[in-house]
């Protein structure tokens, strides 16, 4: 294989994994899917830290969380993407730090580390297996008719 190809794997190992992270957690707020807590649920968290839960908040909320998900796991405006979900798992570090380091008792570690790995992803880029250098390669070369028949 070679370098860059294994570079491209790794960049898409790392986008499965910070969108697939998020996808559900996304999905549990916004539909209660997962075990999630459903917008109802998702309001009352917000309200338990102190932040305004009115709607249409916990519904936007929960939607870029998904939306984020899908775009990571794509690679697709990868960069702001990445940017977005960092800020946003960024503030739930922000929200844990009376829970200490360690997640199982409420802590930061496990955001911090998913806000960390997006952050990468913001100075990396999406890599070659992605939506965003399939769109920036058909930028690059002129318009062909052939191209809106497959040929």
């Amino acid at each position: 294989m070679l370098r860059h190809d294994v570079r491209a794997a790794g960049l898409l190992v790392l986008r499965a994994a910070a969108g697939g992270f998020l996808l559900p957690h996304g999905l549990g707020k916004l539909a209660g899917w997962f075990g999630g807590p459903g917008l109802g649920g998702f309001a009352d968290e917000l309200t338990h830290f102190g932040l305004p839960a009115m709607a249409p908040l916990p519904l936007l909320l929960a939607g870029t969380q998904t939306a984020l998900g899908i775009l990571l796991v794509l690679g697709a405006w990868t960069r702001v993407s990445a940017l977005v979900a960092a800020l946003f798992l960024g503030m739930t570090v922000v929200l844990n730090l009376d829970g200490g380091w360690f997640w199982m008792h409420r802590g930061i570690e496990y955001p911090l580390f998913w806000a960390l790995a997006c952050v990468s992803l913001v100075l990396t880029g999406a890599g070659s297996l992605s939506v965003d250098h399939l769109l920036s390669q058909r930028r690059r070369r002129p318009w062909n008719p052939r191209d809106a028949f497959g040929g």
